[in-house]
């Protein structure tokens, strides 16, 4: 939903655009920028060594028997309705936060 001053300001600018003549300086900037990288690898490769420190420190400490006891013992329709609940909250909040329009109240 496009309010009239957005309508009347991209109308404006539109109309009054200017080219300015640089007369090939940003081609050549552009060629002489070096090549991007792509260091996305580091994310993961630290990511993997997270959750492998997080694992072994979770059986050395004991916690993670303490958790698979607990699902032993809790009811398993807890469960499902914590797994139910917790993705519909997060689905929730994803959409609350791209759609900045959305009013709660």
């Amino acid at each position: 939903m496009e309010t009239n001053n957005d309508k009347l300001l991209k109308d404006f600018f539109s109309e009054n655009k200017k080219e300015i003549v640089d007369f090939g300086f940003s081609q050549r900037v552009m060629r002489k920028l070096p090549e991007v990288t792509d260091h996305s690898w580091i994310v993961w490769i630290f990511g993997a060594i997270g959750v492998m420190l997080t694992i072994l420190l979770g059986f050395q400490i004991g916690i993670i028997q303490y958790i698979l006891l607990l699902l032993h013992i809790i009811p398993q329709i807890f469960i499902f309705i914590g797994t139910f609940s917790l993705s519909v909250i997060s689905a929730a909040i994803v959409l609350i936060a791209q759609n900045k329009h959305l009013k709660l109240i």
